[in-house]
């Protein structure tokens, strides 16, 4: 049997990877100083570090939600984490590029490699690590439609417009489910549900932690950020509202509630996010009803009133853009 890590252990080894810096001594007074032998070389300047390439490095921090679940967090969308007796099980695995210092920083926390492996939707900043974290021998578990986007079955657009190739075949979940699955490990039940709509995507999906009383809603919600509607890979605003009533029907008053991006959240904090994409909707169809186009409806700024929360720091989505998706999905 492996020996079981507390979460305590785990803050304390991890923690927030601060980055250093490097304060110039203050100036020397300005003093008459001979000049020097001109044999004499010139001390180089110390070199400046390297500045790491994007989404390359290990997670950072580590949120302690009890009975041995935790939320990682650092480049990409938040890990959930269970670690027991039982094994090392994983919720996501954030991009390609730094999957192999994830890995090697969760067995050197865990003491032990990830079995169990669950992606929330098929993005690469959630899924992009499948390929490395599976050849290290977790087994990956998702809906349908993520193994379909993943191997290319089921072609996904970007915003740009160009189709996103297949991911390599080691990356492709090996058990897929339609409604959903529950694990029994570490003294957890841990159940994953499949959204009850297309929301981020067409393969979104819930992990709860029964016993901990820990919900992880990948990017169906992103606390305090307008949401990426993904139309590419069959993404609707109906589905976030769909999705954020369902979880609302799981979360009590003290679920700890891990956002697809962002901090740790509150039942309040979904229930905020619920009323605004209800409130949004309900903007912009007030709009179309009035005969408004696309631009005279974006221009109107229908979603002034939820901006400052949900469009500042972090948010990627602007109000207008959340605009166009609602008018668009509504105009079908």
């Amino acid at each position: 049997m492996r020996k079981l890590v507390s979460t305590t252990a785990l803050i304390a080894a991890l923690g927030l990877a601060a980055c250093a810096t490097t304060t110039d001594a203050p100036a020397a007074p300005a003093t008459p100083v001979a000049a020097a032998p001109a044999a004499a070389a010139a001390t180089p300047a110390p070199a400046a570090a390297a500045t790491p390439a994007p989404n390359t490095q290990a997670v950072s921090r580590v949120v302690d939600l009890g009975q041995g679940v935790s939320m990682l967090m650092g480049q990409g969308g938040n890990l959930g984490l269970s670690v027991g007796g039982d094994g090392v099980f994983m919720i996501d695995d954030q991009y390609a590029t730094n999957a192999a210092a994830n890995l090697a920083k969760i067995e050197e926390l865990a003491k032990g490699k990830p079995k169990y492996l669950v992606n929330t939707h098929w993005h690469g900043d959630h899924a992009g690590g499948n390929e490395v974290f599976a050849k290290a021998g977790a087994t990956v578990f998702a809906s349908d439609a993520v193994r379909k986007r993943l191997s290319g079955e089921v072609k996904s657009v970007s915003r740009q417009g160009t189709v996103t190739p297949p991911s390599p075949k080691e990356a492709w979940p090996v058990v897929t489910f339609v409604n959903g699955v529950d694990f029994h490990l570490n003294g957890q039940t841990i159940r994953a549900i499949r959204a009850p709509l297309p929301a981020h995507t067409d393969g979104d999906v819930f992990v709860y932690f029964v016993e901990a009383d820990v919900l992880h809603l990948g990017d169906t919600y992103m606390k305090d950020r307008y949401p990426f509607v993904d139309t590419g890979s069959g993404g609707t605003q109906a589905g976030f509202i769909a999705a954020l009533k369902k979880a609302l029907e799981i979360a009590k008053p003290t679920t700890k509630i891990i956002p697809g991006h962002g901090e740790l959240a509150t039942r309040a904090d979904v229930e905020a996010a619920l009323a605004m994409h209800e409130g949004a909707r309900a903007a912009v169809e007030a709009q179309i009803k009035a005969g408004k186009t696309l631009e005279q409806t974006v221009a109107a700024k229908p979603l002034a009133q939820w901006t400052p929360r949900f469009g500042g720091q972090g948010s990627f989505i602007t109000d207008d853009a959340y605009v166009t998706v609602i008018y668009n999905e509504l105009k079908k």
